[in-house]
């Protein structure tokens, strides 16, 4: 298998898996969820924008492998655009959901006054939204442009800097969409862990409903920081050297871009899958009771086969 069989082989895995996650866990939390805060739907709003990423931006990648088809079709920009404005959005989300967590866990009673209301809820969302795609839209408008990445393998922004003002509008993506989150997401984690350690220490401050959340939500922010740093900074640091003219292995790139698309993937594994009441949700659905259902069957045909053959 050459490689750009499997570079679409692995996309093709990560859009279905993209796909089924977050389409169930929408379906989870719209339909099975009674009592919906503002972290369930950024739950949603994440998941929507994995599966649009995922569809729209990789859609293109799997279908058109010819290099020159993909550079003289709109599709070059339109898929630059979509998974560049998705991705910052995606980041985002994830910022403001560390910050929304600690507010949590640091300020218990006034989160519960905030949450219920709705114009915060739509609010913060809406400005994840706004940042993504504010930053996707300046190329559009003559700060860079949207180019070939740098193996040829997707659209991406101006790495090679082909045009003048393309390094200038890099370096400023790279400070406010990469590492003010992470230091955004970082302090939200530090501080999380410092409100539960301190509590912990208080006998009068236990409760074994609260403990068990902010540990869930203590464990969530944690591997949202790790897979955060993990997906994108790799990709970052790859395309920083490009910048810095040190030579980079096309194949290292390809592989760096793989990884950050497997963001799509591990947003919904660690927002939804990870928490105990959203499993709990799961395992309730009428396919999944069907499969466990099938699945016992077919276990216990086969000790009762293996017990016939020993007698």
């Amino acid at each position: 298998m050459n490689t750009n069989k499997l570079v679409q082989s692995v996309l093709s895995t990560v859009l279905v898996t993209s796909v089924v996650l977050n389409m169930t866990a929408c379906y989870v939390i719209l339909v099975k969820v009674k009592r919906k805060e503002i972290t369930h739907l950024f739950v949603v709003s994440i998941s929507m924008t994995n599966l649009l990423e995922t569809m729209i931006g990789l859609t293109p990648q799997i279908l058109i492998a010819d290099q020159s088809l993909l550079e003289k079709t709109p599709l070059c920009i339109a898929s630059g655009f979509i998974v560049l404005g998705f991705a910052i959005t995606n980041i985002s989300h994830l910022a403001m959901l560390s910050f929304i967590r600690t507010f949590a866990i640091k300020y218990p009673m006034r989160y519960l006054q905030l949450h219920k209301m709705f114009w915060c809820k739509v609010a913060s969302i809406l400005v994840c939204y706004a940042n993504g795609f504010f930053w996707a839209i300046l190329p559009l408008l003559g700060w860079s442009k949207y180019e070939l990445d740098l193996d040829k393998k997707r659209c991406s922004l101006d790495w090679s800097l082909t045009k003048a003002n393309s390094f200038s509008y890099i370096l400023t993506i790279f400070i406010f969409c990469n590492i003010l989150p992470g230091i955004i997401i970082v302090l939200t984690l530090y501080f999380s862990k410092k409100t539960v350690f301190r509590r912990k220490t208080c006998k009068d401050c236990q409760n074994r409903e609260t403990n068990i959340l902010e540990k869930e939500y203590l464990r969530v922010c944690f591997l949202s920081a790790t897979a955060y740093f993990l997906f994108w900074t790799t990709y970052a640091i790859v395309s920083v050297l490009t910048l810095l003219k040190v030579f980079v292995p096309v194949e290292l790139t390809t592989t760096t871009a793989l990884v950050a698309k497997l963001s799509t993937i591990s947003n919904v594994l660690i927002n939804c899958y990870v928490i105990k009441s959203f499993r709990k949700q799961l395992l309730n659905l009428m396919l999944i009771r069907f499969i466990k259902k099938y699945l016992w069957v077919l276990i216990a045909c086969k000790k009762s086969s293996v017990n016939d053959d020993i007698n």
